[in-house]
């Protein structure tokens, strides 16, 4: 299996399936309609250029050419050009009625969607992965004030059951400034509370602008390796930065909120502080439990007993520093995911190596813990700052005329647990986005002792078959919804022709979709046969939707367009797919080249 899976991963054969299945189900659309009008069948071709396999059965030769890049069926009499004999013309593609000829061209598209409903109707029948909507509560955030907190789950929003992140954030996008009643579950108790998400101005996938709700939550969660700091309770009973936390007492961890929310538990304490007043006042006896930690992947297990003579002492000397803070474990305990391992290694002359000496010499070392970050305030999550990373930049280039640097400030936690002031000034670079528009980016070569995690995906089954249909008819037309709204952005420039990609571009979408397992496969298969089927809809000649066009004027006017009129289009369709090729071909080989 796993060789399969290796083989099935590979971007060259990932792309070759999918290509391969949504190419023959479009050609096979015009085949069988044009079998279904007696339209007699020459060629049906899966690939372009040099034949690598063929077989003739009757009167059609089936082929499968070299180059995995579309495929073509030939029908009988449909060269324009040839003289079909008068017997044989039941049987000629241009002899056939308009209406025949206009069904056989609008079946290679139609045949695409079926494929689409099919496989995401399997899908939903099947079982769709999803992340719960289980949330992260960005600090300050909307979400925070209103009484949301890390850990909750999402259960219903004005009474209409969530089931998902997707639903979770669908619903929240489409809601800026207004109320929302929101059912959840807060460790292990159900809740209701209200919320007004803020109106923000975003930018979407397309480029496009559209204002979207934001509460300020996110479904990345701190990993439960944590950061030790000075004079902590931690250090005091023996963990040390970069140990992963498993277990404490009787309940399993996996994200860091759950150290918070099981340490208040045992202890009977939110803080350092108040757990070091319980120890003084002898309110801790017989309060004993275990912590159970991966230390370089080794596990461990402590035992901690809070009458221990060290863990007296500990609170004794923590409540005699003044400078002492009664601040919340959830506010004060930090993931070592904003710990810096070290800087990732970089060839001589790569883009990136005048930021990372720049990091460096501006005094940024591995063990350092980022604290906090002018503008942001203080850093509870790593997507603060690759939120910050990527607004930075942009927000320079408003205020400045070509800026080539940036001048940052930010607090750091050093190896000894001190808070030190850091003062750099960056290197900006030119680079392009996911639109290949051009734009200013702050590098950040940087890699950090672990890395934040997800909630495990849970499994999204159709209760009926019948469900199922309606939920992939559904999603179909969510697909030609947004391939339509592309389509239309590319054609008055809200999307410039350097946005559309071609073969390279496709075959790394497989590549990465196959890496993803089956299902995310079949999801990217049945988008980009809708992609295809939608595009060959275009009332451009050579495309299905131009032989559609022609057919629509010669039904208007009763009769065809001159043969010379026919010819002139075609030749113009070809000029202009040749166009796209290279076009798209320009900008692939852009992508490869570009850092």
């Amino acid at each position: 299996m796993e060789i399969l899976q290796s083989i099935f991963s590979n971007t060259i054969v990932a792309f070759i399936i999918l290509i391969g299945v949504v190419v023959f189900v479009h050609e096979l659309g015009h085949f069988l309609a044009g079998k279904a009008f007696g339209i007699e069948v020459e060629e049906f071709s899966i690939g372009f250029g040099p034949k690598a396999f063929s077989i003739r059965k009757g009167n059609t030769d089936y082929r499968i050419n070299w180059l995995p890049l579309g495929g073509y069926v030939r029908f009988y009499g449909s060269d324009i050009e040839q003289t079909v004999p008068l017997e044989k013309r039941e049987k000629s593609f241009l002899h056939a009625k308009v209406h025949k000829r206009a069904i056989v061209s609008f079946a290679g598209p139609f045949a695409n969607f079926v494929l689409s409903f099919i496989v995401m109707t399997f899908i939903y029948f099947h079982g769709l992965p999803f992340k719960p909507a289980t949330i992260y509560v960005l600090p300050n955030s909307v979400a925070e004030k209103s009484g949301l907190k890390t850990g909750d789950k999402i259960l219903a929003i004005d009474n209409k059951k969530i089931e998902n992140w997707s639903d979770l954030s669908s619903k929240i996008n489409s809601s800026p400034e207004k109320n929302l009643s929101l059912q959840i579950e807060s460790n292990g108790l159900k809740k209701e509370l209200k919320i007004t998400p803020s109106k923000e101005e975003i930018e979407t996938a397309l480029g496009n602008k559209q204002s979207s709700g934001r509460i300020g939550i996110s479904a990345l969660f701190n990993s439960s390796h944590v950061y030790v700091s000075k004079n902590s309770f931690f250090q005091t009973i023996g963990l040390q930065n970069g140990d992963q936390i498993t277990r404490i007492h009787d309940k399993k961890i996996q994200f860091f909120y759950e150290i918070t929310q099981n340490l208040e538990t045992v202890t009977q304490s939110q803080s350092d502080y108040s757990l070091a007043e319980k120890i003084h006042f002898n309110k801790m006896k017989n309060i004993n439990f275990e912590i159970e930690f991966l230390r370089l992947n080794k596990k461990e297990t402590l035992h901690v007993s809070l009458t221990d003579p060290n863990i007296k002492k500990w609170s004794e000397d923590y409540l005699k520093n003044k400078s002492t803070q009664k601040i919340d474990w959830s506010k004060d305990l930090i993931s070592s995911d904003q710990t810096i391992s070290n800087f990732q290694t970089m060839p001589i002359n790569d883009k990136l190596l005048p930021a990372m000496e720049a990091w460096k010499n501006c005094g940024l070392k591995a063990g350092d813990t980022i604290y906090s970050i002018e503008g942001v305030g203080r850093i509870f999550s790593i997507l603060q700052i690759y939120s910050w990373l990527d607004s930075a930049p942009k927000s320079a280039q408003v205020n400045q005329n070509k800026p080539e640097k940036l001048n940052v400030q930010m607090q750091l936690l050093n190896k000894n647990g001190n808070l030190e002031n850091l003062k750099c000034s960056i290197p900006l670079r030119n680079g392009f986005d996911h639109l290949n528009r051009t734009q200013l980016f702050m590098d950040f070569p940087i890699q950090f002792m672990s890395q934040s995690v997800t909630m495990p995906n849970e499994i999204s089954k159709a209760i009926s078959f019948s469900e199922a249909v309606q939920k992939g008819y559904q999603a179909v037309l969510n697909q030609l919804y947004l391939t339509y709204n592309a389509i239309k952005m590319l054609f008055t420039g809200s999307i410039p022709l350097s946005n559309l990609g071609g073969p390279i571009a496709i075959a790394n979408v497989a590549g990465e979709a196959a890496k993803g397992g089956f299902i995310i496969f079949l999801m990217t298969m049945a988008f980009i046969s809708t992609n295809i089927g939608m595009m060959n809809l275009l009332p451009l000649p050579a495309l299905d939707g131009g032989y559609l066009f022609l057919n629509a004027v010669e039904a208007a006017f009763g009769k065809p367009l001159p043969k010379s009129v026919q010819l002139t289009v075609q030749r113009i369709g070809i000029f202009i797919i040749l166009g796209l090729f290279i076009i798209v071909f320009y900008n692939d080989i852009l992508r490869l080249i570009r850092f």
